[in-house]
């Protein structure tokens, strides 16, 4: 009888013991699946994103995008993860989108025109999105490589846009307020994206169709 005592008695014990196992085990894998789904998510924006820039103009007269186009391709896009105005300040996820576009057309084998046009939710005043188009300027055959391999283009007149999509931090980020327990995803700078606080980029290269770019 003293003997079956302590029996269960190690079985409690034991069972005490694993229970903190069991809740780290589960939430990790809560974390691995919520980062999965927000890489997901930020892969699905830059592909709507990369479709609206072929599209939105298809009604108008005047095809060229401007930084209008631009803002409303960006809000539009990330409504699958933010939700009413949580894409603006105060940015209650602590994370707000960005759209970069690369626009190139080449004019000779080592010269090419380029092209910056973004937006994001940024902006600390009504309407809260800060979008520009740069001036084009001229770039050579290297440049182009270094900003991404697939935006070379086979001969003159052809064009290419890398299409860049991701989550930026603002200063009230903290890994919860994104749904994560234990795992902090860590930022990082992507190539001429200047800001180091970038999370879950994902980027594409697009032909644009005729007369969209470069934008204005």
């Amino acid at each position: 009888k003293y003997f079956r005592k302590s029996f269960h008695g190690s079985i409690l014990i034991e069972f005490a013991f694993s229970i903190p196992i069991l809740i780290i085990l589960l939430l990790f894998a809560l974390d691995h699946y919520r980062f999965y789904e927000l890489k997901n998510k930020v892969k699905t924006s830059a592909y709507l994103a990369a479709s609206m820039i072929q599209q939105i103009s298809n009604i108008r007269t005047e095809k060229q995008l401007t930084k209008e186009d631009f803002g409303r391709i960006t809000y539009i896009s990330c409504l699958n993860f933010f939700h009413t105005n949580t894409m603006f300040k105060p940015w209650p996820f602590g994370v707000f989108p960005v759209l970069i576009c690369y626009w190139v057309k080449r004019v000779n084998a080592n010269n090419y025109q380029f092209q910056r046009c973004y937006s994001n939710t940024a902006a600390d005043t009504e309407p809260g999105v800060d979008r520009a188009c740069d001036n084009p300027i001229s770039r050579t055959l290297d440049q182009i490589k270094s900003t991404h391999p697939d935006l070379v283009c086979d001969k003159d007149g052809d064009e290419r846009v890398l299409v860049r999509f991701m989550y930026r931090t603002t200063s009230n980020f903290s890994k919860d307020k994104i749904g994560f327990f234990l795992l902090n995803p860590k930022t990082f700078k992507m190539t001429y994206a200047g800001a180091t606080n970038n999370l879950f980029a994902y980027e594409l290269v697009i032909t644009p169709k005729p007369g969209l770019f470069p934008g204005k």
